[in-house]
């Protein structure tokens, strides 16, 4: 939204807080992939009848609960293009364009909040998106998602207000003067549409202090064309901005409904109870573009601390709930420094998804996150399997490509009982594994193996930064040895500690060597959790024949019968188990068999550099605690109540 102030040209644009009121949110992890463009965003979505009309959402990714984006006035689903697809990367997201805007069809009027709310959950509903959401607001979408909440309180899992309008919470006198300048607004919105209508060329609109000149239909989001778009984008923008007199209709009958929207939200505020809210505060509320700030004024600077005094006033609707400082945003803080809206998002997410993992009995199958940095996990059912592998199966392995003596530690068959635990959907990333580096400064060694022989040279430079192959931020780490595993786990219970625990103590831990096995094979008892086919290899596993000597991102071959990814293959993973040449004194209980000092720690699974005999749910390797090689990588488990 173009800040009231900032429409009306009589007005001064307004600019930051002082640096002091201040203090930068660090962002959360690097998100793993890069959006390839916004092309999407020139192209109608999904058009979803709400009864009288239809709503046009754009929803991509999967999971609950799923983040939904509201704009700012004038502003439309693009808006949250530098957002949107980067979340998707962990949770079904989704934007819209309000009734009448974008590629959506006029709706009945008058436009208020409340009406826009109703459609918004009639449209998520019937396009099959169930609560509970995420919903996230920029400026005037703030309005919306409030009322939202406070219509819908029982399917709202949490808010994220980004540079939200706080006009019901500011003092009178300046939400008088607000309501004042709306009238001059509405009447030059009200003559360009009319322009349009009548197919009329369209006038330069009034001058504004430090901005290019702009015609009526370069109003919209924070003047077009916008930077950050592509040229498709911005030209089915100006189109549809040129074109579309309903867009105007709407828009100027949401501004006459701001008093009694606000007047709306004042008397129906209702708590959030503990449900994380995260309010992102700009300091430039009437700022488009950093670089057309004009100087700060006593008023500027007076219109700035009332707006973020009025925003921190949210802050006492919930019990879980932080204010937000970007220092280099404009109130387009989704465009300025999208990471930092992502980081909020993240963050909502998944104190979400850890509440409702302590607070709901766990099933089997069922996935969760218990903190913006913690993985992907999935619930293990309890059971029993049979451990180790048969005579038969070590005559097969022999004959190809095995030695007797490799495959003899794969014995006696025993019977193992485990427990219900839940395991890392995925090998950790590199992504998740950078976060940790950068919170804790964890070294990375002085040097890794690169041909999964610890008998060939150690290249110095060599690390899980710079393995040696290119690698994306979603493919399994690399070049980290079973202490750095056990660091990194330390750092995730330090991020789930409860009030008044041990430091050091916590849930998360690498998983026994039982626990791999049970969970690799998923109820199987064959060769390989898929089968005995090792000619199948290729659809369910990277390995020498097919990975082209390097990772691949987690998640792109097949998962087994558990949910769980790349249990073989890709690169072997680390247990907390200490090695033994025979199973003849092997725990029965799923725990990790250790033996008190110094030992070889067993890794599992096989990687991209060895044969598919080795992808056997049964194969056993064993290497030093200290040990790294560009083969060698780890997932997490978690015990549960």
């Amino acid at each position: 939204m173009k800040t009231l102030a900032a429409l009306f040209s009589s007005v001064v644009l307004l600019a930051g807080l002082a640096t002091a009121q201040s203090s930068q949110q660090t962002p959360a992890a690097p998100t793993a992939a890069p959006w390839p463009g916004d092309s999407v965003y020139a192209h109608p979505g999904l058009l979803v009848s709400v009864g009288t009309h239809r709503l046009n959402l754009y929803c991509m990714g999967s999971g609950s609960p799923a983040v939904v984006f509201d704009s700012g006035w004038e502003d439309w689903a693009p808006a949250w293009s530098k957002v949107q697809p980067e979340v998707a990367n962990f949770t079904r997201a989704c934007s819209y364009d309000r009734a009448g805007a974008g590629f959506s069809e006029p709706g009945p009027m008058p436009r208020t909040s409340v009406r826009i709310a109703q459609e918004l959950r009639t449209a998520l509903h019937h396009a099959g998106v169930r609560g509970p959401y995420i919903l996230v607001g920029s400026a005037f979408g703030g309005d919306n998602v409030r009322t939202f909440a406070d219509l819908y309180m029982d399917e709202v899992a949490g808010l994220v207000l980004v540079d939200a309008d706080a006009d019901d919470l500011v003092p009178t006198a300046r939400q008088e003067d607000e309501h004042r300048r709306e009238v001059g607004i509405i009447s030059q919105l009200r003559d360009c549409r009319n322009l349009i209508a009548e197919h009329k060329p369209l006038p330069e609109l009034p001058p504004r202090p430090l901005q290019p000149h702009r015609t009526c239909a370069q109003q919209f989001f924070r003047g077009l064309p916008e930077a950050e778009w592509s040229p498709e984008l911005n030209a089915k923008l100006l189109e549809i901005a040129r074109t579309k007199v309903a867009m105007y209709d709407a828009y100027v009958s949401e501004m006459e409904q701001v008093p009694a929207d606000e007047a709306w939200l004042q008397q129906h505020r209702r708590s959030l109870g503990s449900r994380p809210i995260r309010v992102l505060t700009s300091g430039n509320h009437g700022v488009g573009h950093l670089e057309r700030k004009p100087p700060d004024t006593p008023e500027h600077l007076k219109y700035e601390e009332e707006n973020t005094l009025a925003q921190a006033s949210w802050l006492a609707l919930s019990s879980n709930a932080k204010q937000m400082f970007p220092r280099n945003s404009s109130e387009y803080i989704q465009f300025d420094e999208p990471e930092i809206v992502i980081a909020a998002i993240r963050e909502v997410y998944a104190q979400y998804a850890g509440s409702r993992a302590r607070s709901q009995p766990l099933a089997p199958g069922q996935g969760f996150r218990e903190c913006a940095e913690c993985p992907e996990m999935k619930i293990i059912p309890t059971g029993h399997f049979t451990m180790g592998s048969s005579d038969e199966e070590k005559h097969w392995a022999a004959s190809h490509g095995a030695k007797a003596e490799w495959v003899a530690d794969e014995s006696p068959q025993h019977r193992v009982a485990l427990p219900v635990f839940a395991l890392g959907k995925y090998d950790v990333t590199r992504a998740e594994y950078a976060a940790f580096v950068r919170e804790t400064g964890h070294p990375a060694g002085d040097g890794c193996y690169e041909t999964g022989n610890p008998g060939s040279p150690k290249r110095a430079d060599a690390s899980w930064r710079n393995p040696g192959f290119p690698q994306t931020d979603r493919d399994p780490v690399t070049c980290v040895s079973w202490q750095d595993a056990q660091a990194y786990v330390s750092w995730l219970n330090s991020k789930v500690r409860r009030p008044g625990s041990t430091p050091g103590d916590g849930p998360y831990r690498l998983p026994s060597e039982s626990e791999w096995e049970y969970a690799a094979r998923a109820g199987s008892t064959t060769r390989f959790w898929w089968g005995d086919d090792d000619g199948a290899a290729a659809g369910n596993a990277w390995y020498k024949d097919n990975a082209a000597a390097r990772t691949h991102p987690v998640g792109e071959k097949a998962a087994n019968a558990f949910g769980l990814y790349d249990m073989v293959g890709n690169v072997w993973q680390w247990t907390q188990d200490c090695y033994a040449e025979s199973y003849a004194h092997a725990p029965a209980d799923g725990s990790a068999a250790e033996t008190g000092g110094t030992c070889l720690r067993v890794d599992r699974g096989g990687s991209w550099f060895y044969p598919a005999w080795l992808l056997r749910s049964a194969t056993r390797e064993r290497n030093p605690a200290g040990y790294r090689d560009t083969v060698m990588g780890f997932r997490v488990a978690r015990t549960l109540p």
